[in-house]
């Protein structure tokens, strides 16, 4: 799949260049300083982190690209001192230059030969396989210009030291970047002869296959001791995980820069269109945004670390952002006097659900923290986080890559314990919401009747019976846990007590297993709080009528939740009764 990704890029490759490369690019925070080939400073400028403007870093953005290292284990200097690559440019973090407290500098004069050295001859560097990819380069693109080279090392070794007390730089952690006005082309060669020697993540797995070398490429692949998973174990003559021939490697490495640029502005979320009608194949996101129009192709999530990580790739068939008929309704009411941002609507799209499903369920933290390790998740409340770390693998492919098949099975029982999480720790509004979102998610992948329109004719029924002077039964386990949960709520708020009632005391009605169970915990709360219960037709009908009945089917915690969270019908005064029997 990642091939076909490179294939697609390849296109846009082909026709703009390293242009699609360096139009993109970004520079380290740090002192850029151009000098001329007459040894004088024409230019220098400062870049100050996430303050990057591309508008006067014309002559600095593409040698910069052109003399970056292919990462840290592979550098010219031995030392890790010096970060550039070839004899053109010269890179140093600035506190490399400050002398310790002996009065000893990490950058010394002999660090700074020795990189010159080997860029004079680079054949000093390479052994064995590297050293024959080394010759067959030099071959094509000739040895190094040693005039050029001697005219930098000189002006370096006479300027760099004196840097230290330059007022203009300020000295920090970040980098001193130093570049000669030589000729781009001449930096693009400089840069082959250090790229291609390196660019297998390591030269010892390299084969040589009708006369072509084929090798193990350095983007996001690292063969070691400590990686033997890595290895292919059915190939004889090499256990790599796969070879690619240079011209392969290359434009991989190319492919990998692009998308580090997009790394770097927090554009992780990057599809691949396969529509060849497709004016741009490649669309980069931010973190928490999705595809905005309908698409077959490609998805990768990308990270920037030491390199460019690669944390999830998928094959897309018919993503879509739009969604057919998502509807939230009140199943419960928000009460009248409470305050709710919930909105309830018949319109909804996927990255509307998504925003919804992040703050009624979640405090804001699904969206990110996706691929955030467990440990790292700054979340107190342990359900809500063990249920984010359940839930958000199967959201992350609904709401990014349009697969709701993992998600459409869990979220209703992770759903469920969130809902009870709330009302264990008094959120009643919060529980609603969470019920109401959860009623208009499992009738939209599953279908048939919804919470919301199962409870109007229910609630009618049971208001009839309560204000009934005749003897009345219930008559539907849907009606009956309905009914339960609605005496339960009556029950805990004639408490007394300064404090609301706590999860010792719902959590088990709400997580009752059996209905005998059930009717003995309701008797205790019976007896725990008639101190305040006076005799009344509606208590009594409502209590007698659920002692009466035996459920046919099993516990229903749904249906006692949404009667639990309703407005309670004992409480309903002769005017509210009056008003609904006219709306029904």
């Amino acid at each position: 799949m990642l091939k076909d990704c490179i294939d697609i890029f390849e296109r846009k490759y082909s026709s703009a260049g390293d242009a699609l490369i360096t139009d993109n690019y970004t520079l380290d925070p740090g002192t850029y300083i151009l000098v001329d080939m007459d040894g004088q400073i024409i230019d220098q400028k400062d870049v100050v982190r996430n303050k990057f403007e591309r508008i006067g870093f014309d002559d600095f953005i593409e040698r910069d690209y052109l003399s970056k290292l292919l990462d840290m284990n592979k550098p010219i200097d031995g030392k890790k001192v010096i970060h550039s690559n070839n004899y053109l440019s010269f890179w140093i973090k600035k506190d490399n230059l400050q002398p310790d407290n002996n009065g000893n500098a990490k950058l010394s004069l002999d660090i700074v030969n020795n990189y010159y050295a080997i860029l004079k001859n680079p054949r000093l560097k390479y052994t064995k396989k590297s050293l024959e990819l080394y010759d067959d380069l030099e071959t094509s693109i000739g040895s190094p210009d040693l005039q050029i080279l001697e005219f930098c090392k000189t002006w370096i070794t006479e300027h760099i030291f004196s840097f230290i007390d330059d007022p203009q730089i300020k000295f920090d952690k970040t980098y001193l970047k130093i570049f000669f006005l030589a000729d781009l082309n001449l930096y693009h060669q400089e840069s082959q002869r250090y790229f291609l020697p390196n660019i297998y993540n390591t030269t010892d797995y390299n084969i040589l296959i009708n006369n072509q070398i084929f090798g193990l490429p350095n983007n996001n692949m690292g063969m070691n001791a400590k990686k033997p998973y890595l290895e292919n174990k059915t190939r004889i003559k090499s256990k790599v995980p796969y070879l690619l021939a240079t011209d392969d490697v290359y434009i991989q490495k190319k492919f990998f820069d692009y998308l580090y640029n997009y790394a770097n502005q927090g554009k992780t979320n990057v599809y691949f269109s396969t529509d060849s009608d497709d004016p741009d194949p490649i669309y980069p996101y931010e973190n928490s945004q999705a595809h905005v129009k309908n698409l077959s192709g490609y998805f990768l999530r990308i990270q920037k670390g030491k390199e460019l990580e690669i944390r999830d790739y998928d094959l897309i068939a018919g993503y879509s952002p739009n969604l057919d008929h998502f509807v939230i309704q009140q199943a419960i009411p928000i009460p009248k006097d409470a305050h709710s941002d919930l909105t309830y609507r018949d319109d909804l799209n996927l990255k509307s659900v998504h925003q919804i499903i992040n703050t009624t369920f979640f405090r804001k933290f699904l969206t990110t923290n996706y691929f955030t390790e467990a440990g790292d998740i700054r979340l107190n409340d342990f359900r809500v986080k063990e249920e984010l770390l359940r839930c958000r693998n199967g959201f992350f492919t609904w709401f990014y890559k349009g697969d709701p098949r993992t998600i459409k099975s869990i979220f209703p029982k992770s759903s469920l314990e969130l809902i009870k999480n709330s009302i264990s720790n008094g959120h009643f509004i919060k529980a609603i919401e969470q019920f109401n979102v959860r009623d208009g998610f499992i009738t939209y992948f599953k279908g048939g009747t919804s919470m919301a329109d199962q409870l109007r004719p229910i609630r009618k029924e049971l208001r009839e019976k309560l204000n009934s002077t005749d003897d009345q039964s219930i008559e539907s386990d849907l009606e009956y846990f309905y009914a339960v949960g609605q005496i339960t709520n009556y029950y805990l708020s004639r408490s007394k007590s300064n404090k609301k009632p706590v999860y010792s005391t719902v959590n088990p009605v709400v997580n009752c297993k059996s209905n005998e169970k059930l009717k003995d915990l309701l008797t205790r709360l019976f007896l725990k709080y008639n101190y305040d219960i006076q005799a009344n037709r509606r208590f009594g009908n409502l209590q007698s009528m659920i002692f009466a009945y035996l459920p046919e089917g099993p516990m229903d915690s749904t249906t006692l939740i949404a009667g639990y969270l309703s407005p309670n019908l004992l409480y309903e005064s002769n005017k509210d009764t009056k008003t609904q029997e006219e709306k029904n």
